[in-house]
């Protein structure tokens, strides 16, 4: 019990001795099924050998300019597993944002790595990091300048007077973290850490005439799980995010309901909520069937914005796929029949 209170203390404290402000950045509201944009150094930390993830996030679909985006992951332990000292991970993470009239779009591969290390007995501390390389780039189809007004109507045959030599825009990204992880069973486990994404500050001007850094991110979190009956688990989770000069926090709970632990047909609902501070109210809804996590949750947006919005943020979904080496089986030697 000791040890279950101090884990949600934890949670807390990392929570308020950071500055909380109104957030703007590309973030998901299910920010723990989306790991490699949440830290690195959470790569190969897997029940199991590989995983598959992805995530669909829209927002803002009852105002004019909506954005989208899409998440695809791959990770996996290296070698066997892990052995009782340490092990390492890799994985690949793809993701793709796209927003407003211009459609200006960010697309992202990255190669990642981690390495975990056993420190005492059921803690370990990872240390991750990930390269790649990102595109930017926007349309001008449907966009409408004040050129081509002739005073009287709009016409689109004028010319616009504006010198767009570029309209995409490739760079690489470097992003490093840590990850402490602390499991008394796997039912009752916290992990916590933080990553750095951009750490090179690319130019993310498309003319290149003016140097235009695209900020560091700093990512901090806790997510803890404790068992607290048979059949029930309390689950809580909080997320700090800072891109000068913006920052968002999110701070979520759920209960997990264990409807059965028979092997093949293993089943636990996970309802829950989170908010983000100043911004949003999210219900959410997992399902984990087996080697399968489903989650849906739905932003119901609550900042000045609902002037525009009507409350109206819009639907996250996510599903992950673990897979497992199979048991190892007794097996007999029959005699032999004619």
């Amino acid at each position: 019990m000791r040890k279950t209170t101090f884990l949600f203390a934890l949670l807390f404290n990392i929570l308020f001795v950071v500055p909380h402000l109104n957030g703007q950045d590309i973030h998901f509201s299910q920010y723990y099924n989306a790991q490699m944009n949440l830290n690195p150094a959470l790569v190969g930390l897997i029940d199991g050998q590989m995983r598959y993830a992805g995530a669909y996030r829209s927002q803002w679909t009852s105002v004019p300019v909506s954005y989208q985006v899409i998440s695809g992951a791959f990770d996996m332990k290296l070698g066997d597993g892990y052995d009782a000292n340490g092990f390492f991970g890799a994985g690949i993470h793809l993701y793709h944002d796209q927003a407003g009239d211009s459609r200006l779009s960010s697309t992202r591969i990255s190669l990642v790595g981690s390495y975990t290390r056993r420190l005492f007995e059921n803690q370990y501390l990872t240390f991750g990091a990930m390269a790649g390389i990102t595109q930017r780039a926007f349309l001008m189809d449907d966009l409408r300048f004040d050129g081509k007004w002739n005073g009287v109507k709009y016409e689109s045959t004028l010319s616009n007077n504006e010198n767009f030599s570029k309209t995409n825009k490739f760079f690489p990204n470097f992003t490093a973290g840590l990850n402490y992880n602390m499991s008394k069973s796997n039912r009752t486990r916290l992990n916590f850490g933080g990553a750095y994404y951009n750490i090179n500050k690319p130019n993310s001007s498309f003319e290149g005439l003016e140097k235009v850094d695209l900020y560091g991110r700093i990512s901090l979190y806790a997510h803890g799980a404790a068992k607290v009956s048979k059949n029930f688990d309390l689950v809580l989770a909080v997320n700090q995010q800072m891109q000068f000069p913006h920052a968002e926090t999110v701070l979520s709970g759920s209960t997990r309901i264990h409807l059965s632990d028979e092997p093949g047909h293993h089943l636990v609902l996970e309802p829950g909520f989170a908010a983000r501070f100043g911004d949003a109210l999210i219900p959410t809804f997992y399902v984990l069937y087996n080697q399968w996590q489903f989650g849906l949750s739905y932003d119901a947006n609550v900042s000045a914005f609902t002037n525009a919005s009507v409350n109206n943020g819009g639907p996250e979904f996510t599903v992950i796929y673990v897979i497992k080496k199979p048991e190892p089986v007794e097996s007999k030697i029959c005699p032999p029949y004619l």
